[in-house]
């Protein structure tokens, strides 16, 4: 008998496993709302973040205010951010 409760014990603790991976699925699934970037994607959209980036900081040095990568970091942050908000 020994054997038979180890086994339903085994055979829950698979189920129980098995509703967890469901439910982080379903977490993700409802996170990315099923649209989950492709690499090239992303690196389109790194692209079109740098290129806003790249003439931002010319347009400020061009005005004279000098930028520091600091600065350049925090501001392609900031577009980062603005861009998958849309």
């Amino acid at each position: 008998m020994k054997t038979k409760q180890s086994l339903i014990e085994r055979l829950e603790e698979v189920s129980r496993k098995i509703d967890t991976a469901e439910h982080k699925l379903k977490a993700r699934s409802d996170w990315t709302h099923g649209n989950v970037l492709t690499q090239k994607e992303l690196l389109a959209r790194y692209a079109v973040i740098k290129r806003r980036l790249n003439r931002e900081i010319a347009d400020l040095e061009a005005s004279g205010h000098h930028v520091t990568a600091l600065e350049a970091s925090l501001r392609e942050w900031w577009l980062a951010a603005n861009i998958s908000m849309r």
